[in-house]
Formats: structure tokens, C-alpha cells, sequence
């Protein structure tokens, strides 16, 4: 089954709506943990969909943080700046990081929910390195994502996405087959 994320249905949106959240409860819960914000980080939420997990971080950076959502979607995105509205710490930006020209260094932090294998294939190491390349040095990519095919991606995919960035990995939760995976960006030498 193929969904179109970029122009969804509204059922489709009312669904994944509803779904996310209930599902990813316990995912959100611990990637919060596993985020140790300060509250003072710049964070981008790619593919930030209907702003679930977008809603929980933004709750958290209360000392001058920023959270960035970016998303393919201009229906999804009109969801998060609907649910966000009351926040002046928030941009929203619509979409595909390969083509955005965002600075190097930017980001603190980086979540990613439920997306990468929703991409394509053939594009995902560009994707991948586009995101990276956002990353600030001793930065970090936080991974939430279905681990069996049909609908996910093999974590040993996963891990080489970003280990042939030069990121370096590490397990933060696993349940049944989802993860949720923790990748650092070194500072430079």
C-alpha cells in the first residue's frame, strides 16, 4: 500500500492523526529522554507530519530553543502551525531538504518519526547526507522507525545510512520492531 504524504487525503490525514499519537506514546516518551534538552537547542523535526511529536518538543525548549518543522506537505504542515500557533520559537518550512539550502551547523538536535522509509530508495543517501549536512558538530539525529519490511526499513539499512555520513550509532529503545536510535555527529579535529 503506497500513501501520497506530499498531497494526503483527508481521511488519510484524519487517520495518522489519530494513529500517531496513540501508537507512538511510549516512542515519544522515551526519545524526550533520550533528547536531554536544556531547553535552549535548535531542533529540526523532518517530516514533522500532523505535528505530534512536534508538540511535545516544543513544550520543552522554554530557555531560547527553536524548533524547526519541515515537512513535504503543505496539508500537514498547515496541521503544525495550527496546533503550534501559540509558539513564536517555531518556523515551519515546506519542502525537500535537498533543495532548501539550509546553513551548515544549524541544528543541535534532529528527529525523524516514522519517515525514512516512506522515502525513496535511490534518494535516500542524498536525503540523508542533506540532513546531516544541517547538523551542528557533537549534534545529534534521534531515529524513531519500523524495523520489518514490509512497511519499515532493516536497522542494519538504517545504521549504514548514517555511518557512510560518519555519524556513529547507538540503540535508545526497542520495542517489537520498532526503534528508536541515536546518531552522533563528532565534533570536527
Amino acid at each position: 500500500m503506497s500513501f501520497n504524504f506530499k498531497n494526503p487525503s483527508k481521511l488519510f490525514s484524519w487517520f495518522y492523526s489519530l494513529f500517531c499519537p496513540i501508537y507512538g506514546r511510549s516512542y515519544y516518551k522515551e526519545l524526550l529522554k533520550a533528547l536531554q534538552l536544556s531547553g535552549n537547542e535548535s531542533i529540526l523535526d523532518f517530516g514533522s507530519g500532523a505535528g505530534v511529536l512536534a508538540k511535545k518538543i516544543i513544550k520543552e525548549l522554554s530557555n531560547g530553543g527553536k524548533l524547526t518543522c519541515l515537512d513535504l506537505s503543505e496539508a500537514f504542515l498547515n496541521k503544525v502551525r495550527k496546533k503550534l500557533r501559540k509558539y513564536p520559537n517555531i518556523d515551519f518550512i515546506l519542502g525537500d531538504i535537498r533543495n532548501l539550502r539550509i546553513p551548515s551547523n544549524t541544528f543541535d538536535r534532529i528527529t525523524i518519526s516514522w519517515v525514512i522509509h516512506h522515502l525513496p530508495g535511490d534518494a535516500l543517501p542524498d536525503i540523508i547526507q542533506s540532513i546531516i549536512d544541517t547538523l551542528k558538530p557533537n549534534g545529534k539525529v534521534y531515529v524513531i522507525e519500523f524495523l520489518s519490511t514490509p512497511h519499515g526499513i532493516a536497522d542494519a539499512e538504517l545504521f549504514k545510512l548514517f555511518n557512510e555520513t560518519g555519524l556513529s550509532e547507538s540503540v535508545v529503545f526497542r520495542k517489537k520492531n520498532t526503534g528508536i536510535f541515536e546518531f552522533k555527529k563528532e565534533s570536527a579535529k
